[in-house]
Formats: C-alpha cells, structure tokens, sequence
C-alpha cells in the first residue's frame, strides 16, 4: 500500500504541472480538480466487477463395499442429512454367507498343510531305505512338498485376516453420513457411474454429498481478465438484493486449464472488455464467514483491493494541498459536488515527516476532488476534473490533440 501510495504521489507532482499549464491555457474562470484517490493510490472504477454464485466447498462422496449387498438405502436426492445419520445398511445374511465360506477355505488350506507334513514325513523314512541311486529322487519330492506346505501356509494367513476383517464388518453393518448436508447423488447398486456435475467421469461413490455450512464462490472471467487475477487477490461479494449485505474472502484458485461452456450464465458479467466474445474461465473465492448465503445464491464480486479498506487506512495528503494550515485543522480547495470551487475545512490527524503529509480525519472522502492552490482559485469558479484516467488518457503516446478534454461542470 505504501509503495502504490509513493507512485501515485508521484504521478500527483506530475499532473500537478500540467494542471497549471492547462489552467494557463484553457477555459478563464475554471479550475482543474484532481481526484483524492488517485492521490491515495486508490482506484476506485478499477475494481472489477464480475458475476458469482454460491456452492458448496466441499463434496463428500461415501463408497460402498463391493464385497457386499446393500440390504436398506434411507436417503434420496435431496434430502437434508446430519452428520450420524444413518444411509444405507448392509445385507447381513449375505455377509454370514460370505464369512461361512471364507472360514471353509480356511479349514480346507489348514488340512492341505497338514496332508503336505505327512507326505514330506513319509518320503524322509522312505529316503532313508533307499538306495544311494534313488535317495536324490527322494530328496527333490521332500524339497517340493515343503514348498507347497510353504505356499499353503502363506496363504492360510492371508484368508484368516480375511475372515477377521469379515467378522469385524459384521458389527459395521449400518453407514452413516460423515458430514452434514444435501444428498447430491445415489448410485444403483450396480451401477459404476455417477455424472452429476462432473462432466460425465466416472465416480464409483454410492451417495454424494454436498456439504452444508463450508461454503465457497465461483465467479466467472473472461480469457483477458483471468490473467490479472491471482490465489490470495482480495474480493468483496455483494447481494443482489441487498446492497448494504456483503462478504469479503480471497481467491483460493483461478482454472485456466479449462474454459467454462459458453452458454453459463451467472448473472450480470462485467469484465472490463471492450464487449467481444472470448471465452470464460473459472475462479473459485473461499470467505471470511458465509453467514446469510445460500447455496445457488448470485452474488457480484469486486476484485482487488476495496476502497472502504484504504479509507479505513484515513486519507493523507501532502501538505501542499492545505491552506489556513493550523495544528489540527486546515483547508483545501475542493469540488463541491454541483462542479464549483469551495474552500472546504478538514481536520488534521497525524503528521508525516518523512512524506511531509497530513491524516485527514474528517471533511474529506476518496470520492472527493481538490485542487492544487494558487492565486488564481476563488469560491463558485466551475470546476474541470481529472482522475488517474483522463491523466493517461490525455498523455499516452505523447498524448496532446488527440485526448479529449475533460468536461467542465456548469
């Protein structure tokens, strides 16, 4: 803030000494007036205005164990769940069916090990009667038998943790929500595919939902003006309905990787462009507080850095601008809102050496014009106002002739 404070200063000074020279030269009787908060470094028709609507931040998605049957959903889509509510419970005399033949494979792998022991004890006492010739023979049978009871035995661990974590399932036969919120979606059983609002990918979760309380806004940008927005940028979301009703949050992420479909509309859109088509990309604002929103709620957000948070800073001004200078108070030559020329009394607040400038607390706002004093100025003189726009509008690329002059107010 204060580095943009230092250059608009310095762009003051420099408009400064084209002001005299435009007041030299042009209409007898007017003075030139130049906005308060281009002084501050504020600007404030550049904050962008864009269109955005509420969802939610977070989506849960609750998966089904394939190794089992749903005996019993409860929720629908649609319907409003909290979290520990019940959504679907499991068939329990499939799972008895399923633990019944995992302990038979069990009891069939442990009397395979035992069938393998007899058989390596057999061919060692046969080993032993054999002759020199055939006792290599016997010494290969032994060697693949204790492979096999090796097998058998890896095996028969493998299938009882299986059937530990089947006895335990059976206690787990009801699932709840882990959230609270809207039931989104409920897959078929049989079904592998769930293309709510993801674009027809495949989604194996059984239930999804949507969850409530954490909520977050998506905005829409042009392709021109998504390259000036950035994660941690400043944004103010207003009601539709209620101008005085807002919320203040950050960019949390900008998608450029892909563009939105032409034909979303989130309300009125405003980008700045000079109105051609472009395509639209996507930015995501997570807030402060989401008290008073509701999910699908339009909303408009500003970008970049609000002017109520500037004016809370308290105006300044250097004391070039103040005439009557006192300790606590002074005046400026200001517009007095019907284009004429008043010697206006603030109050000063505290001093800035280093910058030689004033606080002004109170008689002066962002929205306000002043000019630069001089013996010419006099009270009810018509009034020729320049902002940082008409400054570069009337000096980019040499400017002169080609600018239009600013309007004088009568």
């Amino acid at each position: 803030m204060k580095m943009k404070r230092y250059l608009a200063l310095v762009m003051a000074l420099l408009l400064s000494l084209s002001l005299a020279s435009c007041a030299s030269s042009g209409e007898e009787g007017s003075a030139s007036v130049q906005s308060v908060a281009m002084l501050m470094g504020v600007d404030l028709a550049g904050n962008s205005q864009y269109g955005g609507v509420v969802e939610a931040k977070a989506t849960v998605k609750v998966n089904k164990d394939d190794k089992k049957t749903v005996d019993e959903c409860f929720v629908e889509v649609g319907d409003e769940v909290k979290e520990g509510d019940p959504l679907f419970t499991y068939d329990t005399d499939a799972l008895e069916l399923t633990v019944s033949s995992a302990e038979l494979e069990v009891e069939q792998i442990q009397n395979s090990i035992v069938s393998y022991e007899n058989q390596i004890k057999e061919l060692e006492k046969e080993k032993k009667k054999a002759s020199s010739s055939d006792k290599l023979s016997y010494t290969l049978q032994i060697q693949e038998a204790e492979l096999n009871k090796a097998e058998a035995e890896y095996n028969l661990k493998q299938k009882q943790a299986e059937v530990a974590r089947l006895k335990e399932t059976m206690d787990e036969t009801e699932v709840t929500a882990p959230v609270s919120g809207i039931v989104q979606s409920v897959n078929s059983e049989d079904s592998n595919n769930n293309n709510y609002g993801n674009g027809g990918s495949t989604d194996n979760s059984y239930i999804t939902i949507m969850e409530t309380g954490t909520y977050r806004i998506k905005g829409t940008v042009g392709e021109e003006a998504a390259r000036s927005l950035y994660a941690g940028m400043e944004v103010t979301a207003y009601s539709r309905t209620d101008s005085e009703q807002s919320w203040h949050g950050v960019i949390e992420s900008v998608n450029t990787s892909s563009a939105e479909e032409q034909n979303q509309n989130n309300g009125n859109y405003y980008d700045g462009s000079n109105g051609q088509s472009s395509a639209k990309y996507a930015f995501y604002v997570t807030l402060d507080s989401s008290d008073g929103l509701l999910i699908g709620q339009h909303v408009y957000l500003k970008v970049g850095e609000d002017a109520s948070e500037a004016e809370s800073e308290g105006i300044r001004l250097p004391s070039g601008y103040l005439v009557d200078l006192l300790d606590s108070s002074a005046s400026v030559w200001a517009d007095n809102g019907k284009g004429k020329l008043e010697l206006r009394k603030v109050t000063l607040g505290a001093y800035d050496e280093a910058l030689d400038e004033y606080e002004i607390t109170e008689g002066l706002a962002l929205e306000d014009y002043i000019a630069y004093p001089d013996d010419t100025l006099k009270e009810g003189m018509s009034v020729v106002k320049y902002d940082e726009s008409s400054f570069a509008g009337a000096y980019a690329d040499g400017g002169g002739d080609a600018a239009a002059e600013p309007a004088v107010e009568e």
